[in-house]
């Protein structure tokens, strides 16, 4: 194989442990809203995006997530960014 992630036997256990990478705690954290007008908007940013990546890398599910994902659970769950509200 060339690259790439290996798509080998992907067992009940694997796909198991994926859907406990996809119920982490700091990926939905992803999810809560950031303020785009806050004053430390983007050393917000950088921090959350070390916190998740760091989690992420330290969790023993990640590389079963990624076997049935084909990326890694950061990349799959985009960061929100507030609305302006009118």
């Amino acid at each position: 194989m060339t690259g790439g992630v290996s798509m080998g036997l992907i067992t009940d256990k694997i796909r198991e442990n994926a859907e406990k990478c996809k119920s982490c705690a700091f990926l939905k954290l992803r999810n809560a809203e950031i303020d785009k007008n806050s004053v430390l908007y983007d050393e917000a940013m950088m921090t959350l995006e070390g916190v998740y990546r760091a989690s992420c890398t330290m969790c023993p599910f990640e590389k079963d997530f990624e076997k049935i994902y084909g990326m890694k659970p950061y990349e799959y769950f985009p960061m929100r960014i507030a609305k302006k509200e009118a």
